[in-house]
């Protein structure tokens, strides 16, 4: 997969981040940060099929510095390999707004679950 076949979403986040990155002097904020580490547990499922070698590549192409490209892939890698990530409390819950391209299958409640 090279850094065309990123699906929309994930390129959608990549801009963003680069975006903001280029509000700070290049650097990626702790907020921005934490905004990707709560995206990468709570969509999973857009972020699984990401290959992390475009994931860098385009990030690199966007602009975003060397230092904070390391640690987005290292977070990615992470969140692939099915780590846990904690995201500062103000951003906990957080998710980017662009919808995922294989929305996780509904989840039907059942006794069990009351």
């Amino acid at each position: 997969m090279d850094s065309e076949e990123l699906p929309p979403s994930v390129v959608g986040i990549i801009e963003y981040l680069a975006m903001m990155a280029r509000g700070y002097d290049n650097h990626l904020k702790w907020n921005e940060q934490a905004k990707f580490k709560a995206d990468l547990m709570h969509v999973r499922h857009r972020w699984t099929p990401v290959n992390t070698a475009a994931f860098r590549t385009r990030c690199l192409r966007e602009g975003v510095r060397e230092e904070d490209v390391a640690e987005l892939v290292d977070w990615l890698e992470k969140a692939k390999a099915g780590r846990r990530l904690v995201p500062q409390a103000s951003y906990r819950d957080f998710r980017f707004m662009t919808p995922a391209e294989n929305p996780a299958p509904p989840r039907f409640s059942s006794r069990r679950d009351w």
